[in-house]
């Protein structure tokens, strides 16, 4: 068994899931103040460079422990992450199965997820009365910021993350 896979990959998805928690804390704040929310999906990102470029039923397999273990530690709440992180797998193959994997069209299909990711999460806040926050203060303090910020996590990881991935996928002989 390829040793790189076996453990460099578990370490890229705990390094991502410790610094999407760390950049929250440290971050939001120091760059738009208090009126403007950045919320990481950093292992959004992750998933969807992991999809397009790995291996589908791999990265299934992340998305449903990380989105466990996001929603342990995280929100309190078991399932909203759990059930987001797969359906975001599911979306990025399906999409990826009919346009080119270039930057641009990768970057749109992450920027579609972090959208889909936020607005069900929001949707999901109302719905159980966790959130009193409109549908206009979030989408002014909350998403278009989250959206720029991990588009930028997006661009710098690309070629790296990208460049590992098909190595390991070569290494495997997929």
């Amino acid at each position: 068994m390829n040793m790189r896979k076996v453990v460099v990959m578990p370490l890229i998805a705990i390094a991502i899931f410790i610094l999407e928690g760390v950049s929250s804390m440290l971050f939001s704040q120091a760059f738009f103040g208090e009126q403007r929310f950045f919320i990481p999906h950093f292992l959004i990102v992750m998933l969807v460079l992991m999809t397009t470029f790995y291996s589908r039923n791999t990265t299934l397999i992340y998305a449903f422990v990380l989105g466990m273990v996001f929603d342990i530690y995280y929100t309190g709440i078991l399932g909203i992450y759990f059930a987001i992180f797969p359906l975001v797998v599911y979306l990025t193959d399906k999409f990826m199965k009919v346009l080119q994997s270039n930057i641009m069209l990768v970057g749109l299909v992450t920027v579609f997820n972090v959208i889909l990711t936020e607005c069900l999460v929001y949707g999901f806040y109302v719905l159980i009365g966790g959130t009193d926050m409109t549908l206009a203060s979030f989408v002014d303090q909350r998403l278009w910021t989250t959206i720029l910020l991990n588009l930028a996590f997006f661009l710098v990881m690309y070629f790296p993350f990208r460049s590992f991935l098909l190595k390991l996928k070569r290494s495997d002989g997929r």
